[in-house]
């Protein structure tokens, strides 16, 4: 897939349709602020090369199993809202300055906050 990128098939999958409000926000994400930089480009090449190797594979599993689509739903709605601090992005310091800071913010929330709970659990046992 070229850096234009295709469908945001995870997404599209876990809210039913490519008209859902957040498939809008992650393609509006992509087209108006991510490819207007070169180092948005840059990353959605990237990105693209990763996400599409497993994307039809977790969107399809979710179309035929709906607990599996729930699970997902579950951990990609705090990413997908975290994505809404870049839509003031405008110029390419602004993209890598927030991008930045939203991948920081969901390494937190998906690595650290986790890995805080287990830490804690295992203190108390």
């Amino acid at each position: 897939k070229s850096s234009k990128g295709g469908g945001c098939l995870i997404a599209t999958a876990t809210y039913g349709s490519e008209m859902a409000l957040e498939v809008q926000q992650l393609r509006e994400l992509r087209d108006n602020q991510l490819l207007q930089t070169e180092s948005g480009t840059a990353f959605m090449g990237m990105f693209n090369d990763i996400y599409y190797s497993f994307s039809p594979i977790v969107s399809d599993y979710e179309r035929e199993n709906p607990l599996f689509k729930e699970i997902v739903k579950i951990a990609i709605t705090p990413m997908i809202s975290s994505l809404s601090l870049m839509e003031n992005a405008n110029s390419e310091s602004e993209v890598i300055s927030l991008g930045l800071s939203v991948i920081a913010l969901n390494l937190g929330m998906y690595l650290g906050v986790p890995a805080i709970v287990v830490v804690g659990i295992r203190k108390r046992i």
